[in-house]
């Protein structure tokens, strides 16, 4: 049985204001302390696990690997690069030339949902959450199901030319994610621990009748491999990314705002 938590997701990031009797050069070693501790190796308390290993491919691999499907590929970028720092983002590149791509972002608390594509072949337009979305807990009891998430704020813009022009919403929006599973990815793979992320949306007011879920399949160590959408419960579209192979992504995103954390 999944805990259930509500976040509102307009909090993250929120601004401590300085108290005005600090010196410059004390609030300059909070700076400092700042950003060593975003830079700095993150630990899960014990008994958890840190679940960017199922949502990242592992760095040893990643760096000149990436996962191969029929309709689409995924080639991971994590910021820092690293496993796995206190705060930071990553892309799933969904081809090597970096057309068609998912941001998402992770701190001491939460994975979230930062911004995909919008056109394919223009990797200027995109979508982007005004506020990171949370989808998952960062540490979860080891072997058991993560905490389920609602989110009742979920405005987004659309872009074009790295331009904001149109606003909306999806609702509200409920995550859960799965106890590691041993599943077979197929391919070159084989069986791997995984945990499905399931990330219902266009919900109703009280997080009920969800008229679509997608499901990210996440291995241990390599990140996504399978992905579904269902609509009013009917399977709609899927990929499976199922072959590991040597490769990097040439590709890039041009629009640093599809990618950076929004200023506060």
């Amino acid at each position: 049985m999944h805990q259930s938590v509500e976040v509102d997701s307009s909090s993250r990031g929120a601004v401590v204001r300085s108290i005005p009797v600090l010196s410059l050069l004390a609030s300059m070693i909070l700076c400092n302390v700042s950003v060593a501790q975003d830079s700095a190796t993150f630990s899960c308390p014990a008994g958890t696990a840190d679940v960017m290993k199922y949502f990242v491919m592992q760095k040893s691999l990643r760096e000149q690997h990436f996962m191969h499907g029929s309709v689409n590929s995924i080639y991971t970028k994590v910021f820092p690069n690293e496993d796995f720092g206190a705060r930071g983002y990553w892309f799933w590149l969904k081809s090597a030339t970096g057309n068609g791509f998912d941001v998402k972002a992770f701190d001491a608390e939460h994975v979230y949902m930062r911004a995909t594509e919008l056109t394919w072949t223009d990797s200027s337009t995109f979508k982007r959450f005004d506020r990171d979305l949370p989808i998952a807990q960062r540490c979860v009891s080891e072997g058991k199901p993560g905490a389920e998430i609602k989110v009742r704020t979920t405005h987004f813009h659309y872009y074009s030319s790295c331009q904001a022009y149109k606003a909306s919403d999806l609702g509200t929006v409920v995550n859960s994610l799965d106890a590691p599973t041993l599943m077979n990815v197929g391919g070159n793979v084989g069986q791997v621990w995984t945990r499905v992320l399931h990330y219902r949306y266009n919900c109703d007011a009280t997080f009920k009748n969800c008229s679509d879920e997608e499901q990210f399949y996440l291995a241990n160590g390599y990140g996504i491999w399978q992905w579904k959408h269902y609509r009013g419960g009917v399977l709609v579209k899927t990929t499976a990314e199922d072959n590991l192979e040597n490769g990097r992504s040439s590709g890039d995103l041009p629009c640093k705002n599809s990618y950076e954390q929004n200023p506060e």
